[in-house]
């Protein structure tokens, strides 16, 4: 069967021991929690790991307004991006101010993360992780209980260590820093000892 944003919803709320659904437009509490959720939370999940998937290149248009300080040039962001990687080269510096790349170079080629919202183009390892994040936010509409919500996120962390280091044998690997809210509710990232063990 193939993935769809039903199937992913679904595999969310099987974490949460909750009812599944048959379709995102149900009048349930966990079709509309599931789209109250949903969006936001893949973009999420796609933005804290360079997913070979979603990874797209493009050159740059520059635009005829120059940055007023700091850089020499500005550049249109893509209106697909979710996460700007890099500019020519991993060496060049640039800021993202709104929808637009301020950057020194002229002539400029990026690679980024792009907005994937077909989920039959998303990677397994990335759906396990989706899901769990999306039981993680919804813990508390569905179960209103704060235990699981720690489960889920705890849940999350391992499916994001396995999914980032499938990913990474198809390129390279970056971390994803710890997260002081969840830190605060002593869930820690996985840069600390309890992930390297």
């Amino acid at each position: 069967m193939a993935v769809s944003e039903v199937k992913i919803c679904n595999l969310a709320l099987r974490k949460l021991g909750a009812r599944l659904i048959e379709s995102l437009s149900d009048s349930s509490q966990e079709a509309v929690t599931c789209n109250l959720f949903y969006d936001q939370v893949r973009d999420a999940v796609l933005r804290e790991h360079p997913w070979n998937f979603a990874a797209s290149r493009t050159r740059l248009g520059r635009l005829a307004d120059n940055p007023a300080f700091g850089f020499a040039h500005q550049y249109q962001l893509p209106s697909d991006c979710l996460h700007l990687r890099q500019l020519n080269s991993p060496d060049d510096e640039f800021v993202v101010e709104g929808d637009k790349i301020l950057s020194d170079r002229d002539g400029a080629s990026a690679v980024y993360t792009m907005k994937v919202t077909n989920p039959v183009l998303f990677d397994p390892s990335f759906v396990m992780a989706f899901a769990a994040r999306l039981a993680a936010e919804m813990a508390d509409d569905i179960t209103g209980s704060t235990t699981k919500a720690r489960e889920m996120w705890t849940l999350y962390l391992n499916a994001m260590q396995s999914a980032r280091l499938a990913d990474s044998a198809e390129g390279r690997e970056d971390n994803i820093p710890n997260d002081p809210w969840l830190e605060a509710r002593g869930i820690h990232g996985m840069d600390s000892p309890v992930w390297r063990a």
